[in-house]
């Protein structure tokens, strides 16, 4: 039996409402208005770092991890996904000074006891572990599942990419960095070795950080990259720097697809060795993983003088070391948190017909794409009530 108008109505608002009674807006706004400025002061005060995070493990496990709001929920109509917060916290604390080093350390610490100075402690520390999620950790992993490097490419954009994947195909020797296979257009094919087509990776997506529309101090991306800058002790301090940056050479390795897709999902990292420039790989999950290094080692070097006639006058530049820090501090923190799995269920939600993820770069485009499906299942259910359909 066709439900009424009315019921279709009241069912909708239902649904939107119980989405955004979970809505992140309200704290990341309590984040950036009450907590930051304690942030900053406690992050420069002179108590020793090891303290710092020794007070903040204790606020986390005692202050937190037990309580209900320590439970960060996402209702999809009748089903509910959800993921702990206090893991979040700890995690991002385990894995800050992989990439930030003792100052990253100790901003995380220090946003942790920002939260013990307020009067409601346990909803600081909810509305401090939404923010992360939402707003730093989501760009990360959206970015890799839906293989999304932003929206469409403008002229000067897409000379900027033909130039980086020249760039950092010929310094690879045109060779998967992680598999050994070569590309399909290798100048000089190995013998023996297969040839496939191979992408070239960023390492950090650039859609980690873009700016909203309309852009504000409140923007997703404004707040992204603000977090980035203290957890990993960035020194670029403007989102333009930051994105310069991300299309050069020094942000790219060459893969071939399935360990392509398999790095932007985190499923392996690259842990840096006491050698420069010589990493150990790190495999979360092995899915698009064709092939494994030997001794599971990645060595780069630049081999773009190998197919030239001549010496190239400048070397292309070997993928910063800074970038690979960041890719598998965040790598960890998906995994041990659960926050990863948390993703890959939720976006599994919003695949299409054909199991294409929607290329929603942030966590408020994703909310209002929520939105958009329920208006639609909404006035679709209305016009089949009167008929129409």
């Amino acid at each position: 039996m066709s439900r009424s108008r009315n019921e279709v109505l009241e069912s909708t608002a239902s649904d939107s409402l119980s989405l955004t009674s979970g809505s992140s807006d309200a704290f990341v706004a309590f984040y950036e208005e009450r907590l930051w400025p304690q942030i900053d002061t406690i992050s420069k005060s002179l108590v020793p770092l090891s303290e710092m995070v020794d007070a903040a493990e204790k606020i986390i496990n005692e202050e937190f991890a037990s309580d209900s709001r320590s439970r960060f929920r996402y209702m999809m109509g009748s089903e509910t996904i959800s993921v702990k917060l206090d893991r979040v916290l700890t995690a991002m604390l385990a894995w800050a000074d992989r990439c930030g080093g003792e100052n990253g350390k100790r901003y995380v610490a220090s946003s942790i006891l920002a939260c013990s100075l307020e009067e409601d402690v346990t909803m600081a520390l909810e509305a401090l572990g939404t923010t992360w999620l939402t707003r730093f950790l989501f760009p990360f992993k959206a970015s890799g599942i839906a293989g999304n490097q932003g929206p469409q490419k403008s002229e000067g954009a897409s000379t900027r990419e033909k130039a980086f994947t020249c760039d950092v195909k010929a310094r690879d020797g045109y060779t998967c960095v992680l598999t050994g296979y070569q590309d399909s257009a290798h100048p000089r094919r190995t013998p023996g070795t297969p040839r496939v087509r191979l992408e070239c990776a960023h390492i950090l997506c650039r859609t980690v950080g873009e700016l909203d529309d309309d852009y504000t101090s409140k923007s997703s991306g404004v707040t992204a990259f603000d977090i980035l800058v203290k957890f990993a002790n960035l020194s670029t301090k403007t989102l333009e720097e930051f994105h310069s940056k991300l299309d050069g050479p020094s942000n790219g390795i060459t893969l071939e697809v399935n360990a392509l897709w398999a790095f932007h999902n985190f499923n392996w990292c690259l842990k840096s060795t006491e050698e420069e420039h010589v990493y150990d790989l790190k495999i979360f999950d092995d899915e698009g993983i064709l092939k494994q290094p030997a001794n599971n080692r990645i060595v780069f070097k630049d081999h773009s003088d190998d197919f030239l006639p001549a010496k190239m006058i400048h070397p292309v530049n070997l993928p910063d070391p800074h970038c690979i820090a960041i890719h598998a501090a965040i790598a960890e923190v998906l995994h041990k948190s659960g926050a990863g799995k948390f993703f890959d269920e939720l976006l599994d939600k919003f695949k299409d017909d054909e199991g294409n993820v929607p290329p929603v770069g942030s966590w408020p485009e994703l909310e209002n794409l929520h939105v958009e499906r329920l208006l639609f299942k909404s006035v679709s259910e209305m016009f089949q009530s009167i008929g129409v359909l």
